[in-house]
């Protein structure tokens, strides 16, 4: 039996389609709780749970940064109650952004969950195959940000490029510069990564001013250990941003 059916009451089952895969979670009470023990999917595995729990769920929510996967699931699912949300439900004045028809809408969606949890501006890192640094002011403004290799994109491309090399943790060493290989390694590795996300923060500073710093996806602890900032990690922070834009639109219909 799985969580969503051992309660009764039926939820919204919410869907977040990133670069290489999908995840899935609901709301239970004040906390999100994903769908199953296994808390990625590929399309046809969350078909088919979704297909095997047809009574858990009042209605689902989908955002997908890709539109194969997009067209698939609605495809799939044309049986349920399916509602999508894609930038055109994203108010305009809240998109200081020229190319709205690329923006990948869980950007926006990490910082839109992120002010709703605070009252001034935030920057976003959102640590999973993608690298992004996003910034929206405190009045939900979303202006823009950054994209780089994740965390395991960067760190594998020297032992794809040069195997010769030893592998290594992604830590900082305790002394600088490196005085072995390993040591150098690493602080060409997590210590680069570091020094470029602080560098990258120290930007926004410098534009906007102030602003609470938050971190999520799957290598988020890793980040918040390399960098020296205070930060709040939240793992389920597109899906706050998705059940908020999600009544936002419902409630301008």
């Amino acid at each position: 039996m799985s969580k969503i059916d051992s309660n009764s009451s039926k939820k919204a089952l919410y869907l977040d389609a990133g670069n290489s895969s999908i995840k899935g979670a609901y709301k239970k009470g004040v906390n999100w709780e994903a769908i199953h023990a296994k808390e990625k999917y590929t399309a046809s595995e969350l078909v088919q749970w979704i297909d095997d729990h047809p009574e858990s769920f009042s209605h689902i929510v989908l955002s997908s940064v890709r539109d194969d996967v997009r067209k698939a699931i609605r495809s799939e699912l044309s049986h349920v109650n399916l509602l999508e949300l894609t930038t055109s439900d994203i108010p305009r004045e809240l998109l200081d952004y020229e190319t709205v028809e690329t923006l990948g809408i869980d950007r926006f969606l990490a910082c839109y969950g992120a002010t709703d949890q605070v009252s001034d501006a935030v920057v976003v890192i959102d640590a999973g195959t993608a690298l992004t640094i996003d910034y929206m002011d405190q009045d939900d403004v979303y202006h823009g940000g950054l994209i780089a290799p994740g965390l395991s994109a960067f760190g594998g491309i020297l032992p794809q490029k040069a195997p010769a090399l030893p592998n290594v943790e992604m830590e900082i060493p305790e002394t600088w510069p490196g005085k072995s290989t390993i040591d150098s390694l690493k602080w060409g590795q997590a210590g680069f990564y570091k020094m470029a996300i602080e560098g990258v923060l120290q930007q926004y500073e410098k534009e906007f001013g102030d602003f609470e710093l938050f971190i999520t996806g799957g290598d988020a602890q890793t980040i918040k250990q390399l960098i020296d900032r205070e930060s709040k990690v939240r793992p389920f922070l597109v899906f706050d941003g998705m059940r908020r834009l999600e009544h936002r639109t419902r409630n301008s219909e």
